[in-house]
């Protein structure tokens, strides 16, 4: 892992670039500095973006959020998101667990499945499948749907994650717990869990097939090391960790051995997303 102090000094390598946002980009509710300007200098270079989230919500709602904040479109090429995965992965697929979901999630995120023929079920034994997109606050509490899942899984119900993410963090430093945080809880408890996002191979082979490039021209730049650089890795292309976003609290030489503790090797280390 090379340290870099930005992406300028590499993006001359690469003709596009797989962008994560919350930790990258923005931290859910301003951009992060030279975020913009960076962007700017991607583009004039002619470069390929993809905004790649693992936001459990359709690509149109995370594309406004982006625009709100100031990155217009002419500034990438497309978004997509797990939730944008997964909704394409159930409509395409005719009904691959059922057509009945129990439902896990704040009601701001309970669109997602606009559009679709299923039905929301209030009751567990009543439903086919459980739809994990996140607590339903920030600030969850420990083991608050502990009986639920002991019940689905009781039930054989499958769970079908649309946010592998463990947790996200603001510019202030405050953190929450994401989705994926109780997929694996109920994996752990022998549940069955489909998962849409990074790091799984198909979001990767979306936007690739998007870029219409060789792995080799495409960058991947994320915070995460659970889901953005393990997912890049594992798939062949180049990444750059960011040490912002969940990895604010760590020194360069810190996440340096992190890395080596994990067994992960990303291309580059930069403090932020940011030209130099």
């Amino acid at each position: 892992m090379k340290d870099i102090s930005g992406v300028g000094e590499v993006a001359g390598r690469y003709d596009a670039f797989i962008l994560d946002l919350w930790g990258v980009i923005h931290d859910g509710t301003q951009l992060y500095p030279g975020v913009h300007d960076t962007m700017v200098k991607l583009r004039e270079g002619g470069k390929k973006i993809i905004m790649l989230s693992n936001a459990p919500r359709r690509a149109a709602k995370v594309e406004r959020v982006l625009n709100n904040l100031g990155i217009g479109p002419e500034l990438y090429d497309s978004v997509l998101s797990s939730g944008e995965a997964g909704w394409q992965w159930l409509k395409d697929e005719d009904a691959p667990l059922g057509t009945k979901y129990y439902y896990i999630g704040p009601d701001k995120d309970a669109d997602v499945m606009d559009g679709l023929d299923y039905t929301r079920v209030r009751e567990l034994q009543q439903a086919q499948f459980l739809l994990n997109v996140g607590f339903g606050s920030d600030e969850p509490i420990a083991d608050e749907h502990a009986p639920q899942l002991q019940e689905a899984l009781s039930l054989g119900i499958p769970m079908l994650c649309l946010n592998p993410d463990l947790e996200v963090v603001k510019i202030s430093g405050e953190r929450f717990a994401c989705a994926g945080v109780m997929a694996h809880q109920y994996a752990n408890m022998g549940g069955m869990v489909a998962w849409f996002g990074k790091p799984f191979r198909s979001v990767y082979e979306e936007c690739l097939f998007r870029l219409g490039l060789e792995k080799a021209k495409i960058l991947a730049v994320g915070d995460s090391l659970e889901t953005d650089i393990p997912g890049a890795v594992k798939f062949g292309i180049d990444s750059v960790l960011i040490a912002g976003g969940i990895l604010k609290d760590h020194t360069p030489e810190q996440l340096h051995e992190l890395c080596r503790t994990v067994g992960l090797d990303p291309t580059y280390l930069s403090p932020r997303f940011i030209w130099s």
